[in-house]
């Protein structure tokens, strides 16, 4: 039989000692999981020295776990090791887990490459299968089970994906939940049209409820729904950290069925590099808090930017514009325990997080797709992956097509090693510290991967031959000219995707999936440079990425030097962009200065109008005068449009109250150009501390305890208020340590650690605290540079200005 469809899961099973692929792939609305057992486990060594023969490797045999281990095949080959042709071996194994082992005993004959790729990956690899794409399977019918009998590539424009959107309600009298003893209340979820809540107690007038007899019957009742509503997508947020790990134990103290994998198993925890995940076999995993994490990282949504947190609510809200329905989330035990309305309260809430999540994940899964199809891994993957691990597969797989062999990761004292030798970084003209009108924003299309094309920088083409035709940057690195490396062909095909995707959506912006497969394109392009200098890099070279930085800072200096010679000031530079003031200039001056300056460059490198902007803040920089600081500015298009990088508002350890004035502040200096308003603003918010009116919850203040709570040395405030925390029984070591804690400045102390309380403990604040160090600090960034003084904005009248 012929299937063609999109590959919702890959991975493989073991049947009587061997390893064998396992695909979950959906055609339409059916489902399959086909099986290849013709494909074997490998790696590579590459011999030493030309006396080693391949029956001198066919005769190796070990001993693991027991059990007797020796190749199942050796092949002699010939293929490219960083750009040489070169004499390797190719030996199979019958069983994945073997392949470290084996790989590590014939170290001895030479050095091992590939040894370390997952068996899954490496068959995607070798087969050159996109799962989210689509493949096309010949299968035969073997005792009930489907195998390849042959497996190519498809192309799957709009990829059918049955999902669900959960969360679950705990009880927690502790305020955090303990899955040995604090039960499960509800579990809301959404798909394919339906959505409810499931709960143990009776709750009327919500038609959308549902009541169980137990727990348990609510737990197995959620499994249900997953398989009957043949579910590919299991989506939550925070939940390969707290719902399914949650759900997980509760169902095992209970003895309930959470096998909700396709393969009657129940979800697996594990580590993905620093992230914790969870495998559901034959199912996606997509926890959308890490997604939005990822997606605001590389900046490839605006809205986010209005998010100072990443919980569900502000995601919601930055994205949608409303505000999602909530409740006090350390009380929900307290709600439970108390009315019928409370409950009926609760039981919105729990839907409302489902719903809300839907639109999360609906605005967020079109970028995932097009990177999943971009690096050729699996939406899963995709979804947990870092913008290095993306670049890394990709590079693999592009490798792989032409003959090139995967460098192995490098040992923890290489990784040492390359950190303690860090690369020079970007060129940054810092700016007067000030308020500009007028000021036009170019910067460079994708300068870094330009740069890396134009001189085919890549670790196989550094060239020490002085008789070679070759590219030489500012740091005296040289890259042949011929042949082109493996990270400038891949680049170069990217960028040229992306051009023609750019494009298209042009022609068609209904389309959210070209415009998000031209993010995607983006994303991937512009992280190689980053890859290249990246410790734990497969491909790092500190020649390249140095070359890189070198000639981007020699482009960045040529070009402000053109705008000067064309009769522009420039105000600010930083890595591929300046910021140039317009004075008596036109907008289309401008844009002839920057097509006669493209006529000038590389044939991959352009510069391009990022906008023009009405008027933009730069803030001093600290103890500096007049000098501004790098990457720390506020800008108003001419279409109302505010970008906003470096101020507090976007960082976690600063109140909501100082985040929210900042912005209050730069919005009216911007648009208005009143400072008198923006003084005004100020004043009211130190009044309204001073008067003890502002919410406590607008005080918190957010930071992460990275290390164990004993270790640290000094008392600083989150430290302080962990430790009486912990005294007081409220929370545990573990509970803390790790985790991102919030607390208030209270009154009760004599210094700043001695009033750090948790959030949920704070019953009053210190007003002197966040005028001081919180309020003030955060708008006379933006204020002095207009002429005012700390004692203004604290209504202790006025000091000489500089300027209005």
């Amino acid at each position: 039989m012929e299937i063609e469809g999109i590959i919702v899961d890959i991975d493989y099973v073991t049947e009587e000692g061997r390893s064998i692929i396992r695909m979950t792939l959906r055609q339409g609305e059916n489902i399959f999981s086909v099986y290849d057992p013709s494909f074997y486990p490998h790696f590579y060594i590459a011999p030493s020295t030309p006396a080693i023969t391949k029956e001198m490797i066919e005769k190796v045999e070990i001993s693991n776990d027991g059990e007797r281990i020796k190749p199942k095949s050796v092949e002699e080959k010939e293929i490219s090791i960083r750009g040489r042709k070169s004499r390797v071996f190719r030996i199979e194994t019958l069983n994945s887990k073997n392949v470290p082992k084996l790989s590590e005993a014939l170290e001895e004959f030479g050095e091992r490459y590939e040894h370390d790729v997952v068996f899954w990956k490496r068959y995607l690899i070798d087969k050159g299968i996109s799962p989210i794409s689509g493949a096309r399977i010949r299968a035969r019918e073997e005792n009930g089970k489907l195998f390849v009998e042959e497996i190519s590539k498809a192309v799957i424009d709009k990829p059918l994906i049955k999902y669900i959107c959960f969360d679950i309600e705990t009880y927690n009298p502790q305020e955090v939940p303990r899955p040995e003893v604090d039960p499960i209340l509800m579990i809301s979820y959404i798909c394919d049209g339906l959505k409810g809540v499931l709960t143990t107690r009776k709750i009327d007038n919500k038609d959308f409820v549902r009541t169980f007899s137990s727990e348990k019957d609510m737990i197995e009742e959620f499994s249900r729904i997953v398989r009957e509503n043949d579910i590919d997508a299991i989506v939550g947020y925070n939940s390969s950290n707290f719902d399914i790990p949650y759900l997980i134990k509760r169902a095992e103290k209970l003895k309930a069925d959470f096998a909700i994998s396709r393969y009657n198993t129940v979800p697996k925890q594990e580590h993905h590099g620093l992230l914790e995940s969870v495998k559901i076999p034959g199912r996606i995993n997509v926890d959308a808090y890490h997604v939005a994490k990822f997606i605001s990282v590389v900046g490839a949504s605006e809205k986010l930017q209005r998010a100072n947190r990443f919980t569900l609510a502000e995601v919601y809200a930055a994205i949608t514009g409303n505000a999602k329905k909530m409740v006090d989330r350390k009380n929900i035990w307290q709600i439970w325990d108390g009315s019928d309305a409370d409950r009926e309260e609760l039981a919105d809430y729990s839907l409302g997080d489902a719903v809300s999540l839907k639109q999360v994940y609906d605005f967020f899964i079109p970028l995932e797709i097009e990177i999943a199809r971009v690096t050729g891994t699996t939406l899963g993957e995709a979804c947990i992956s870092t913008t290095g691990q993306l670049v890394e597969y990709f590079l693999m797989r592009y490798a792989f097509d032409n003959g090139e062999i995967v460098p192995g990761k490098p040992s923890e004292q290489e990784i040492d090693r390359r950190n303690a030798n860090p690369i020079e970084g970007a060129y940054v003209k810092t700016p007067e510290a000030g308020v500009y009108r007028s000021i036009a924003v170019f910067d460079f299309r994708s300068l870094y991967p330009s740069i890396i094309i134009a001189y085919n920088i890549d670790p196989s083409t550094l060239s020490r031959d002085n008789n070679a035709e070759y590219h030489e940057a500012p740091n005296g690195v040289r890259f042949l000219k011929k042949p082109e490396g493996i990270v400038p062909k891949a680049l170069r095909i990217l960028l040229k995707e992306r051009g023609q995707v750019k494009n298209a959506y042009k022609k068609n912006p209904e389309n959210v999936f070209l415009g998000a497969r031209s993010q995607a394109l983006k994303i991937i392009a512009n992280s190689f440079y980053g890859y290249l200098g990246y410790a734990r890099s497969r491909w790092y070279s500190r020649d390249c990425a140095g070359s890189v930085t070198a000639l981007g800072r020699d482009y960045i200096t040529k070009t402000m030097a053109a705008a000067v010679a064309a009769g522009f000031k420039v105000l600010y530079s930083d890595t591929d962009s300046i910021f140039l003031l317009m004075d008596e200039k036109t907008k289309e001056q401008a844009i002839d200065f920057m097509k006669k300056y493209n006529a000038t460059l590389p044939e991959t490198m352009e510069l391009e109008l990022e906008d023009f902007y009405v008027s933009g803040v730069f803030v001093g920089k600290r103890g500096a005068e007049g000098g501004g600081a790098k990457k720390k500015y506020a800008l108003l298009s001419e279409s109302g449009r505010i970008k906003i990088r470096g101020f507090e508002l976007v960082r976690r350890d600063w109140s909501n109250v100082s985040r929210e004035t900042q912005r209050m502040v730069l919005d009216t200096i911007l648009k208005d150009g009143s400072k008198e308003k923006a003084i005004a603003i100020v004043k009211d918010v130190v009044k309204r501390l001073r008067d003890g009116t502002v919410e406590i919850n607008q005080l918190v203040i957010r930071t992460q305890l990275r290390k164990k709570i004993d270790s640290y040395d000094n008392k600083s405030p989150e430290v302080s208020a962990a430790k009486k925390a912990i005294s007081a029984g409220v929370k545990t070591k573990d509970e803390l340590e790790g985790a991102t804690i919030g607390y208030v400045v209270t009154k009760k102390g004599s210094s700043i650690s001695e009033k750090a309380e948790l959030a949920e403990m704070a019953k009053d604040y210190d007003a002197d605290y966040y005028i001081n160090h919180q309020i003030i600090p955060s708008t006379l960034k933006i204020l002095k540079e207009l002429g005012v003084s700390e004692d203004e904005l604290k209504g202790l009248g006025m000091q000489k200005k500089l300027g209005g």
